[in-house]
């Protein structure tokens, strides 16, 4: 279902914490980034409101939000990850995802904004949520990545690119950082017990979905990265 609404100021101070990610369109069909900025200058925008979808919205998202200059960004859009994987990273390099950090910077009433996956009583920042947390700490050495505890996130994704050395480098860090949200996720909605085993075996399952993305050319390098990382040992 559509709704078109006049828009009276600038899209993104509408939306100032979470893009925008349906598509723009004229006539109940999907346009393509130029078509929406067009329709964006006429004063009306149409929000998609049923089911969610991305279909790339690479324009939409890098253009009007990003305008950052961190090659994080290129490399993301290049990625053979899933749609939902890469909106989430996007929002991951924009701080906005809805850490315990971010809901207090939205005035929002919580018991307590420290991380619930380590006993450190710090406030669950994005830094400290996938870096600096011991247990996210304990999730990269799964993959023998080392993390400098002064490391900005753009540092940090750097660091990491350089330490695996591979083609699929962005896709692995990627689904990385996916697999701590959703365990975190589990942690909070589903009252999860927090693990490691748990949050590698999720790991391990989306890379192995994402043989079905990869390009022919990089499909021989995942999988014997698959395979050597299976034969890792790790502590449940």
């Amino acid at each position: 279902m559509f709704q078109t609404v006049q828009q009276t100021e600038p899209l993104h101070s509408l939306f100032p914490f979470t893009p925008l990610c349906g598509s723009f369109c004229t006539n109940g069909a999907a346009t393509t980034s130029k078509q929406s900025a067009n329709f964006r200058q006429s004063g009306l925008v149409a929000i998609y409101l049923g089911k969610y979808s991305v279909f790339l919205q690479k324009g939409l998202l890098t253009s009007h939000w990003s305008c950052s200059s961190s090659p994080a960004f290129k490399w993301l859009w290049k990625s053979s990850c899933q749609n939902k994987h890469k909106v989430f990273f996007w929002l991951l390099l924009k701080d906005r995802l809805s850490t315990r950090n971010l809901l207090r910077r939205k005035t929002m009433v919580l018991d307590s904004y420290e991380c619930e996956l380590c006993n450190s009583r710090q406030e669950k920042t994005l830094e400290h949520l996938f870096l600096s947390c011991p247990y996210a700490t304990a999730c990269w050495n799964l993959i023998d990545l080392y993390i400098d505890p002064h490391d900005s996130i753009f540092e940090a994704i750097d660091s990491f690119k350089r330490q695996l050395h591979t083609s699929i480098s962005l896709d692995i860090i990627i689904l990385l950082c996916w697999a701590i949200w959703t365990s975190r996720n589990d942690v909070i909605f589903q009252n999860n017990r927090v693990s490691l085993s748990s949050t590698r075996a999720a790991f391990k399952k989306e890379l192995t979905l994402l043989l079905h993305c990869v390009k022919s050319k990089h499909k021989a390098c995942l999988e014997e990265w698959i395979n050597s990382f299976g034969s890792c040992v790790y502590l449940a």
